[in-house]
């Protein structure tokens, strides 16, 4: 005769952590997405843009562009969408947004790792290793970094103080030498 005796011990907390932890996950798929939501106040002070960029069409305001900006996710964003964002909180205009897009568009397709082999310019601004050490910034691949740098160098080179319209100074530039 054969006894087999079988303990079956449930730790009851490890049951909870993960049915709390499925139950979190089915809530996630369930609500809407809130980096999406504006208040109804918001949108009726502020009129929304909506801008066709390569990969999507991000409609937003300038409040909720800000907010987009200092979220923790921002480092998902797409490139473009970034600087557009981040140029439409900073308070520019349409034409001046349509400028960068297109210098930037030309230098690197808003690739934060675009690396030009023949003159070693690297990242969205296709900046230098000597603009990178006259600008005291350090070259990275953070694309949020990378679009402050570039709107640094465009107002610093092309623009006045607080003058956005440099980007558009820049551009014109670019389309008579091939660079800015």
């Amino acid at each position: 005769m054969l006894n087999i005796r079988l303990n079956l011990t449930i730790n009851l907390r490890k049951v909870f952590a993960a049915g709390l932890a499925g139950l979190i996950f089915i809530a996630h798929l369930i609500t809407p997405a809130y980096a999406l939501t504006v208040s109804v106040k918001e949108s009726l002070r502020e009129k929304p843009v909506t801008v066709n960029l390569a990969y999507l069409t991000v409609t937003t305001t300038k409040t909720q562009a800000k907010l987009d900006i200092a979220s923790s996710s921002v480092k998902y964003f797409d490139p473009q969408a970034l600087a557009f964002l981040t140029v439409y909180a900073k308070g520019w205009k349409l034409s001046e947004w349509t400028c960068l897009n297109n210098l930037w568009n030309s230098e690197s397709h808003f690739n934060p790792k675009a690396l030009n082999m023949g003159s070693r310019a690297f990242g969205i601004a296709q900046f230098l290793p000597t603009t990178w050490q006259n600008y005291k910034v350090v070259k990275t691949a953070s694309a949020k970094l990378q679009i402050q740098y570039g709107l640094r160098y465009i107002q610093m080179r092309y623009g006045r103080t607080y003058d956005p319209a440099g980007a558009c100074v820049a551009w014109k530039f670019h389309q008579k030498n091939g660079w800015y």
